[in-house]
């Protein structure tokens, strides 16, 4: 397929220029990334190198969140018991884990339920409710789910309970009837950022009760912040940063058992360890059987609990990796037998059997390997699960909106997203799905390779390569640098590899450097 490189400034000093009246002490080379970024002036540099955790936003800036605290101190106090509801993937799990802590701290009778995909599906789940029911619960907190949950939420009300939504998922015109609902996306929301995880909502519910203690929670909050791929710009950024310097000091047992079993050796934990790590193994169980395992998990504090648990869910992620290897295998033979690029611009696929909780792994890599939205559907006696992974400019949600008369339910974000579909709306919504995307530029679908700038090796001198490392953490909404160089060859018999990583030796003649190649 077509790849469109774009190379944004092809040698220091062409293209944008940093400010000349900045004082900050950095290289030339720094200064003119960091602009490239739209980050030019002093306050804007030291903010984006050097974030500080008294730059995150005041949590009662957020609608709902004064009335929140109320009802749940109200809780804590009375003794009334209270149902946390979080969900099955990584940012509901962290998120429900999270709330526990929270609510241990504050003395709080509660205990937490979260959905089992084959039994209860996509959202709240009314099974659930009416266990709390059984055990006389007077509130139920959401995490991850709820703002799309009208009957549910209305059968809440009816049983007696008291509703608070903690919810980041794209709002829908009707709302449920919820007493609280915590969700900056909301119009008449006051908070500055709008781009927190659901864990990320829980952490801020956590700071307006417990102050600066909930700030030892943030490693859950920078798991589900990557792992939910939410762009690491603003508050983000500030939370996955302190959340990976809190991972680093082992203080959650579950996490620290969880790193022995995925042998991370490195003495400070990386995004690339939250998402490749972390993540596939926490989401496995939620995927392949319950994901009540990783809540015990990342709430236990139990060294032996922890191992045995950490076990379990590495096992569950060697199961979760055959499965979508040869899922996804059989994807990528339907791609190239029945989607014709120049007549399809999204990539839709409906299979009976395929399995539903590796879906959403298998649409990404379809959505990376073609440059495509991508939506996978799972298909049981007729009925569709389905998740949809996208690329920068189409916004899933408006997608699905537009093509909503041919879906069960939906919801998700702009790039990422799920829904439920009966086996007869597959091909009708095929064709409603690539109808819309034709009001798209045809560019938008083909791959692109962003560089920031071209440089030589000369440049890459050990001040500039540490000033580089300050821009991380690097995710979504900022992603690492992309640096072109010419004029170099391999030196021959240094190839290794290992696993699926290859590695060599590359020179200009004048420096050398080591280049690697994986194969995702």
């Amino acid at each position: 397929m077509q790849t469109i490189w774009e190379i944004k400034s092809h040698r220091l000093g062409s293209g944008p220029g940093p400010d000349p009246t900045t004082t900050v002490l950095l290289s030339p080379l720094t200064k003119q990334l960091l602009s490239l970024r739209g980050i030019e002036d002093d306050q804007a540099i030291d903010r984006y190198l050097f974030p500080q955790l008294d730059q995150l936003h005041d949590p009662y800036l957020m609608k709902g969140m004064r009335e929140a605290v109320s009802r749940i101190l109200r809780a804590s106090e009375k003794k009334e018991l209270i149902m946390v509801h979080g969900d099955y993937d990584v940012d509901g799990i962290t998120g429900a884990a999270l709330l526990s802590r929270m609510l241990q701290k504050l003395g709080a009778e509660f205990y937490c339920f979260l959905p089992d995909r084959a039994i209860d599906g996509y959202g709240v789940s009314k099974r659930g409710i009416r266990e709390a029911k059984e055990k006389n619960a007077k509130l139920m907190i959401t995490v991850d789910c709820g703002i799309a949950a009208i009957e549910q939420v209305t059968l809440a009300r009816e049983l007696g309970m008291d509703v608070i939504i903690l919810d980041h998922h794209q709002v829908h015109a009707v709302l449920p009837d919820a007493n609280v609902i915590i969700n900056p996306l909301q119009a008449d929301c006051p908070y500055p950022f709008k781009e927190l995880s659901a864990c990320g909502l829980a952490f801020k519910l956590a700071q307006a009760l417990l102050g600066p203690f909930a700030h030892r929670l943030l490693d859950l909050a920078a798991l589900s912040s990557v792992c939910d791929v939410a762009p690491l710009a603003g508050e983000n950024r500030i939370i996955v940063k302190y959340g990976l310097d809190v991972l680093t000091s082992r203080q959650n047992v579950g996490l620290a058992k969880l790193a022995e079993v995925g042998k991370i050796r490195s003495p400070k934990a990386t995004t690339t360890h939250l998402g490749f790590v972390y993540g596939p193994r926490i989401n496995a169980c939620g995927r392949m059987s319950s994901p009540e395992t990783a809540l015990r998990l990342l709430v236990t504090s139990h060294e032996k609990e922890a191992a045995s648990l950490a076990r379990v869910l590495d096992e569950e992620n060697k199961v979760r990796q055959r499965e979508d290897r040869e899922m996804l295998r059989q994807a990528v033979q339907k791609v190239e037998r029945e989607i014709n690029f120049t007549r399809d611009r999204v990539i839709v696929l409906w299979q009976e059997g395929w399995h539903p909780g590796v879906i959403g792994i298998v649409a990404q890599r379809l959505a990376e390997r073609y440059g495509r939205p991508s939506f996978v559907i799972a298909l049981v006696n007729g009925k569709g699960k389905a998740s949809a992974r996208s690329i920068k400019g189409f916004h899933l949600f408006k997608a699905l909106e537009a093509c909503q008369g041919e879906l069960e339910e939906f919801g998700g974000h702009e790039l990422a997203a799920g829904f439920s579909i009966v086996k007869d709306k597959c091909e009708s919504f095929r064709q409603k799905m690539n109808d819309y995307a034709l009001g798209f530029d045809p560019k938008s679908f083909v791959k692109s390779i962003t560089v920031d700038l071209e440089i030589t090796f000369r440049d890459l001198t050990p001040s500039f390569l540490r000033e580089l490392a300050l821009f991380a953490p690097f995710g979504p909404g900022n992603p690492k640098p992309v640096l072109l160089t010419r004029g170099v060859c391999s030196k021959k018999g240094t190839l290794q590899s290992k696993g699926n990583t290859l590695s060599w030796w590359v020179t200009d003649g004048a420096q050398t450097f080591q280049a690697a190649w994986t194969q995702k």
